[in-house]
């Protein structure tokens, strides 16, 4: 054999062998950082006391959206909606845990309803009447959910998740 391909294949295993332990490291830090940031997801462990807070900011959005509405300030109300329906959209995560696809099903409505109140609030010509109709059936929607899963605390009049209604 010639000299030249002897030293050339020693190079070329020692290019393999570089690229296996280049790699092989790659390989831990990525399982590493995947590992680090599933316990930093604040959504692993979506406690009813996060639920609660992320509804409460919901509502209070929501509760800006009726107010901007009847100043019949649209571009303003949608903005707030938007946030809203981001608060609200993450509360899935509770139900998803409790095993509740019936309170699934009723958020998918109230989201459905909120998207329906965007497109009225964003027409180039926004119809009053086209507004006030969806905002009637998103306040349908959120009542109905509330009817099954909601209690108000009778002395201090705060909201909760009724008792014994998540498993």
């Amino acid at each position: 054999m010639w000299p030249d391909c002897r030293s050339g294949g020693r190079r070329a295993i020692r290019r393999v062998n570089r690229l296996r332990a280049t790699s092989g490291a790659a390989i831990v830090v990525l399982t590493a950082l995947a590992a680090s940031s599933a316990q930093k997801n604040p959504y692993r462990n979506y406690t009813e006391e996060k639920f609660v807070q992320n509804m409460q900011t919901a509502g209070r959005n929501y509760a800006a959206v009726k107010d901007f509405v009847e100043k019949q300030n649209y571009e303003s109300a949608k903005a707030q909606l938007t946030r809203a329906r981001e608060q609200l959209a993450i509360t899935i995560t509770f139900w998803r845990d409790a095993k509740q696809d019936d309170a699934v099903a009723l958020l998918r409505k109230a989201l459905s309803a909120m998207d329906d109140l965007d497109i009225a609030l964003g027409e180039e010509r926004t119809e009053p009447s086209a507004v006030a109709a969806a905002a009637g059936r998103l306040d349908t929607a959120c009542e109905s959910c509330h009817a099954v899963y909601r209690e108000q605390d009778p002395t201090t009049k705060a909201y909760r998740i009724k008792t014994g209604v998540v498993r």
